[in-house]
C-alpha cells in the first residue's frame, strides 16, 4: 500500500487532554472496531481508489454495503482525501456522556487545510464487528486556542487563504465585514482554468442554494402588504398542473419557506438526463415537479427541498403578475445595492463569472467543469451568482430594514420549532443561542460552495464564495474559529 504514514499511529504515552465536556486519549479504546481506525486511515490517506474499495468490500457490513453504489461509498472517502490531504491521527475522543459501545470518534489533524477532524466510526454490536458508518465532520481542537486581538486574527486569516490557494484547496473570494466596516476581502484562484482568468473580488460565483433568502424575503415582503398570509395553501396559487390538489391543499406558506412541506426535489433522474436547455422559465420546470408525493405531512417534520423553495416563486409570480426574476431584481436586489447578483443564462457571455469546478482523476488536468452538470439558469431555490460585495450588501439592507420591517425580518431568522423546524427559519439557517445568534445560508453542488454568516449581535458579515465544490467550506470554518478566538480575548 502507497503512501503508508509511518508513525501515523503512534500511542505517545501521554495522560488524556481535556476540553469541557470531552477529552482526547492517544489510546485506542477497548471497544469494538477500535481494530479498524488504523488501517482506514491507511487507506483514506493512500488515496488510491482500488484500495479503498478493498477496504469497503472486505470491512464493511454487507447491508450497509449494499445500500448504496460502490462508486459512492469508494467517493466518499477518496473525496477525505482529496479535500482534507492527509489525515494524522490525535486520538479518540472521549465525552462525558459515553457514546454507544460501537461507536467511536476519532480526532485528526489535516495536513492540506490545517483543520481539526473528526472520523465517527460505527460498528455492528456483534462479531465479526463490520462497518456500518463512516462520517466525517468538524472537530473542536483537543486544546483551547490562544485568544487574538482583531488584529492578530486578521493576520492569521490572511496568511491561511493564501496557503489555501497556493495548495488549490480554495478558488473564489472572501469577505469579512463589522457593521460598516470591511475589515479583510480578498479573491484567489482562477475562474476560468481553460483562458487562465484569474478571481477578483467582483467576480459572480455561484451561490447554490442562497437564493432561497431572496425568495424567502419577497415572500415576507408580499406578507408585509397584505397580499398574502403565511396559512395560505398552495393550492390558492398553483393549479394542479402543478401538483395535485390533495397535495397542495395541505401545503401552507410557512411550510415552504421552513423546508417542512414534506415535498423533496426536483432534481431527480429526469432533470439529469435531460437537456438543461429545457429549463429556463419556472413554468419549464412542471414536467420534474408534477410527478411529485409528500415525503411526511406537512408541518409535522423536516425535510430540506428544494422543489418547496421553488414553489415560492411560483407564489410569487402569480401574485405579482411578474416574472419570479424581474421581482426579486426590483424588489430585493434593486434596493439592497446589488448591482452584480442575477440568475445568469449560462448560455449567454456573461463578463467576470467563475466556471465551477470538481476534482477529476479521470483526465489529465485533474479537474472537470459542471457546465454540463448544473442548471442553465438559476431559480427560487438555487443556482444564480453574486459576488461577496452584494452578498455584505443584501447583509446591510436586511438587518437595516430597507427590504422589510424589523418586525418581519425578524420572522426570517427566527426558528419555527412549533412547525419542526428547530434550526431554519423562513428561508434562513439559524444556529448559535438566542442572543447570539448567526444566520444565514449556503450552498453548495459540484464546483460550487459559498457560504453567508450574519452574526446579529455582534455584527460580522462573513462572505465566502468560491468556485469549487469544498472550498469555501474551510475558509468559512476559519473565520468562525478566529472570531471566537478574537470574543474569547474580550
Amino acid at each position: 500500500m502507497k503512501n503508508i504514514i509511518i508513525g501515523l499511529f503512534v500511542l505517545y504515552s501521554l495522560p488524556g487532554i481535556a476540553q469541557g465536556d470531552f477529552s482526547d486519549s492517544p489510546k485506542l479504546p477497548n471497544k469494538p472496531g477500535a481494530h479498524y481506525i488504523k488501517p482506514l486511515l491507511q487507506v483514506i490517506n493512500s488515496g488510491n481508489r482500488d484500495e479503498i474499495k478493498a477496504f469497503i468490500q472486505k470491512n464493511y457490513e454487507p447491508g450497509f454495503r449494499d445500500r448504496h453504489p460502490m462508486v459512492a461509498h469508494v467517493n466518499h472517502l477518496w473525496r477525505m482525501h482529496a479535500n482534507e490531504g492527509k489525515l494524522v491521527y490525535q486520538g479518540v475522543r472521549r465525552y462525558k456522556k459515553p457514546s454507544p459501545k460501537n461507536e467511536m470518534v476519532v480526532i485528526l489533524k489535516a495536513k492540506r487545510t490545517e483543520l481539526w477532524q473528526a472520523i465517527t466510526l460505527k460498528v455492528t454490536t456483534k462479531k465479526p464487528y463490520k462497518i456500518t458508518r463512516v462520517r466525517l465532520s468538524p472537530a473542536r481542537p483537543s486544546v483551547k486556542p490562544e485568544p487574538l486581538t482583531m488584529q492578530q486574527a486578521l493576520t492569521e486569516l490572511k496568511g491561511y487563504v493564501k496557503r489555501m490557494a497556493n495548495r488549490n484547496v480554495f478558488s473564489g473570494s472572501v469577505l469579512l465585514a463589522k457593521g460598516d466596516k470591511v475589515l479583510y476581502k480578498a479573491a484567489y484562484g482562477l475562474a476560468s482554468k481553460r483562458f487562465n482568468v484569474p478571481n477578483n473580488v467582483q467576480t459572480k460565483f455561484n451561490m447554490g442554494s442562497m437564493n432561497k433568502m431572496f425568495t424567502a424575503t419577497a415572500i415576507m415582503q408580499l406578507v408585509q402588504k397584505g397580499k398574502l398570509s403565511l396559512t395560505d395553501k398552495l393550492s390558492k396559487f398553483a393549479d394542479e398542473s402543478w401538483l395535485p390538489k390533495k397535495i397542495t391543499n395541505k401545503i401552507e406558506i410557512r411550510h415552504l419557506l421552513t423546508h417542512t412541506s414534506g415535498l423533496g426535489s426536483y432534481f431527480n433522474p429526469s432533470f439529469m438526463k435531460n437537456s438543461k436547455n429545457n429549463y429556463r422559465a419556472l413554468v419549464d420546470y412542471k414536467p420534474l415537479i408534477k410527478g411529485e408525493k409528500l415525503r411526511f405531512e406537512p408541518g409535522t417534520s423536516w425535510g430540506y427541498s428544494n422543489t418547496g423553495m421553488f414553489m415560492l416563486g411560483v407564489v410569487i409570480e402569480k401574485i405579482s403578475g411578474q416574472t419570479y426574476f424581474d421581482y426579486i431584481r426590483q424588489y430585493v436586489y434593486k434596493p439592497a445595492g446589488m448591482v452584480n447578483t442575477d440568475s445568469y443564462e449560462m448560455d449567454q457571455p456573461i463578463p467576470n463569472l467563475a466556471i465551477g469546478y470538481e476534482p477529476n482523476y479521470k483526465n489529465e488536468t485533474g479537474w472537470k467543469n459542471n457546465i454540463y452538470q448544473h442548471v442553465l439558469k438559476g431559480g427560487p431555490a438555487g443556482g444564480g451568482f453574486s459576488t461577496v460585495k452584494d452578498l455584505y450588501r443584501f447583509a446591510l439592507a436586511l438587518t437595516n430594514y430597507k427590504l422589510l420591517s424589523k418586525q418581519m425580518t425578524e420572522q426570517l431568522y427566527t426558528p419555527k420549532p412549533k412547525l419542526n423546524s428547530p434550526r431554519y427559519g423562513y428561508g434562513f439557517s439559524v444556529r448559535g443561542s438566542a442572543t447570539e445568534r448567526i444566520v444565514g445560508h449556503g450552498g453548495g453542488f459540484l464546483g460550487i460552495s459559498a457560504n453567508l454568516d450574519i452574526h446579529l449581535a455582534e455584527g460580522y458579515v462573513v462572505a465566502v464564495m468560491s468556485n469549487y465544490g469544498t472550498g469555501a467550506r474551510p475558509i468559512e470554518r476559519k473565520i468562525q474559529e478566529l472570531l471566537k478566538r478574537v470574543k474569547d480575548r474580550q
